[in-house]
């Protein structure tokens, strides 16, 4: 599906077939910049037909606006909600027509799905529309997969949810809390396990990212474009926020909570029941509410 963005500014002529976001910016896509985040829209020097709206006052330069169709507006998040939730509504409006199956085994598969060879799949699963799923995989009963891109050597265990919709809201003009479509993927790399009753939410308007060998325990909840790096371990009961950034080789504690947008480094050690509320870095060991050096690691 694709918007031609001349309907929006006739002096461009080109299309918009996502979305993604500024820090992390795709071409052909929408996206927003306010001006807590104004230093981000530099991402776009290397990037071209882009849909930006932007915040009143962010200065951008001749080229950027060259390169890509800037709408400055007082509230770009509330402007590049209501273009972004008419694009999903065409979206939805094209998948409502497409059909499930009951295979054989007993879960349900939708329409161009891809599954590996020797992949086992239980009864009562559901495999949603354009899911792709790499060779050797296990998946347990009940589980739902949509909007994902999964590698080799996939174990999921029962009941869990990858790729459901993103807890992204915004305020229209009354301040009344809306959703803003959820539009992005679950890209699992290769060797990843799932844990029973997992959620693994949809990247809004970019990927949630989990790389390969990472384990998650059982009731662990990953938000929207959170990136989980090679070989991290999350034990049971954790929340990871959205745009979380978890290092490679972490381990994080029973029933610890992470905060959005902060890193948890390489190699670092959140103990049991902590709650992070800033950037650990790599090889630290933090504990506690919230969360503190622990003694050994203090300089």
């Amino acid at each position: 599906m694709e918007y031609f963005v001349n309907q929006i500014d006739a002096d461009y002529n080109f299309t918009v077939d996502g979305v993604s976001y500024i820090g992390n910016p795709k071409m052909n896509t929408a996206m927003y910049v306010s001006k807590k985040v104004a230093h981000l829209v530099k991402n776009l020097e290397a990037f071209r037909n882009c849909l930006v709206f932007a915040e009143e006052g962010i200065e951008v330069s001749d080229k950027l606006k060259q390169q890509n169709c800037f709408v400055f507006c007082k509230n770009p998040q509330l402007s590049y909600a209501r273009f972004v939730n008419g694009f999903a509504k065409e979206k939805h409006n094209i998948d409502s027509k497409r059909k499930y199956k009951l295979t054989d085994d007993g879960y349900y598969l939708g329409e161009n799905v891809q599954i590996g060879c020797n992949s086992y799949i239980e009864p009562g699963c559901l495999i949603g529309h354009d899911v792709v799923i790499g060779s050797n995989a296990t998946i347990l009963a009940g589980s739902t997969i949509k909007n994902a891109v999964i590698g080799d050597d996939f174990f999921c265990n029962e009941n869990a949810v990858i790729g459901s919709t993103s807890f992204t809201m915004y305020e229209d003009e009354d301040g009344n809390k809306c959703r803003i479509a959820t539009l992005g993927k679950v890209i699992i790399g290769n060797c990843v396990e799932i844990g029973a009753c997992n959620n693994i939410a949809a990247g809004g308007c970019g990927d949630t990212v989990i790389e390969d060998y990472v384990k998650l325990d059982g009731l662990i909840h990953i938000g929207h474009e959170a990136h989980l790096h090679k070989n991290a371990e999350l034990t049971a009961g954790i929340i990871v926020a959205g745009f979380a950034d978890i290092g490679e080789s972490a381990y994080i504690g029973i029933n610890s909570s992470i905060r959005n947008r902060i890193s948890v480094g390489s190699h670092s050690i959140i103990g049991m029941g902590s709650n992070v509320t800033r950037s650990v870095e790599a090889e630290k060991t933090v504990v506690g509410n919230p969360a503190r050096l622990f003694a050994t690691d203090k300089e």
